[in-house]
């Protein structure tokens, strides 16, 4: 299904995607905000973007972004790379907050670092009747990062834009829902857009081919936050379970992985190795986390997955 809007003269064209969340939703009898029946209703809550650009709708789905999951993902990067050459100045893709960040650190992925134009996440705090709410103004707003000098996926909201990958979510009631730790903003929102000096850039030319586009990815890969006391012959089922794909176990510190006793990794990562099943060792840090250890408990995990395979 796809609406059109008639461009204006020398007004630029933006592909509008609409997958669901709250910006989009409305509210029953009871007071419940559920996805519109008609997605194209989600148009009315800013008319006034027809005064940005001309565009085109794409109802992909409609969806509470708590149900996302990787098969939606590779909708959304197909659906981008499958109008890359029909003349957009961007993109901009209408999403629920919850997994807004993982949805555009996967599309950033699957469609890689030749993106010649922005793709936009945007999305809101509030449903549109709220009158005082952000739902109309993200989108008058990712209308116009979506014409800017940029050239990656990015989330812009409320006064920010940040880099797709390096975004999480941090509040659920404020306006300003986002944050980047590990990465200063992309752009400023004022009376002008200000991109700074980290963006990518639409004329940069350098090693800029095609879009070689990689949109699959693994569903059940179990993430582990690691505390003191827990002990791995909890999980150990999972290295045992056909369904499980990877694990992601966020250490202490930079990189650090109990290795004492009961509660050492270190037979579970070797197990895991030799099952075939990766595990990622990451930081529980959102910023700063070098994984550069040099303390013996994380060189005991990162010697017990090592493989010459």
């Amino acid at each position: 299904m796809k609406s059109s809007i008639k461009k204006k003269p020398n007004n630029p064209r933006i592909c509008l995607i609409y997958t669901g969340g709250t910006i989009g939703m409305e509210r029953d009898k009871a007071g419940i905000l559920r996805p519109p029946e008609d997605p194209r209703a989600f148009l009315k809550i800013a008319p006034e973007i027809e005064d940005i650009a001309g565009f085109d709708f794409v109802p992909l789905m409609s969806k509470d972004s708590t149900n996302i999951i990787p098969n939606d993902w590779t909708e959304m990067a197909k659906a981008i790379y499958e109008r890359k050459n029909d003349g957009y100045d961007g993109f901009v893709i209408a999403h629920g907050t919850d997994t807004m960040y993982f949805s555009a650190s996967a599309v950033a992925f699957a469609l890689g670092q030749n993106l010649r134009i922005p793709v936009v996440f945007t999305g809101a705090q509030t449903a549109p009747d709220i009158q005082h709410g952000d739902a109309r103004i993200n989108l008058l707003r990712a209308f116009k990062v979506a014409i800017a000098d940029i050239a990656e996926v990015v989330i812009c909201f409320d006064e920010y834009v940040f880099r797709g990958c390096r975004a999480q979510k941090k509040d659920e009631r404020r306006f300003d829902a986002f944050e980047s730790p590990a990465l200063f903003p992309l752009a400023y929102i004022t009376e002008e857009i200000l991109v700074t000096e980290l963006a990518m850039r639409r004329n940069d030319k350098s090693n800029r081919a095609d879009i070689k586009l990689k949109p699959y990815f693994a569903p059940n890969i179990f993430q582990v936050s690691l505390i003191p006391g827990l002990e791995p012959e909890l999980l150990t089922g999972l290295l045992e379970n056909d369904e499980c794909n990877g694990i992601v176990l966020q250490s202490f510190g930079a990189g650090n992985v109990p290795n004492h006793g009961k509660y050492s990794w270190t037979r579970f990562i070797e197990k895991a190795r030799k099952s075939g099943k990766p595990i990622l060792i990451t930081s529980q840090f959102p910023a700063n986390a070098t994984l550069h250890t040099a303390y013996e408990p994380g060189r005991a995990a990162v010697d017990a997955g090592y493989s010459d395979r």
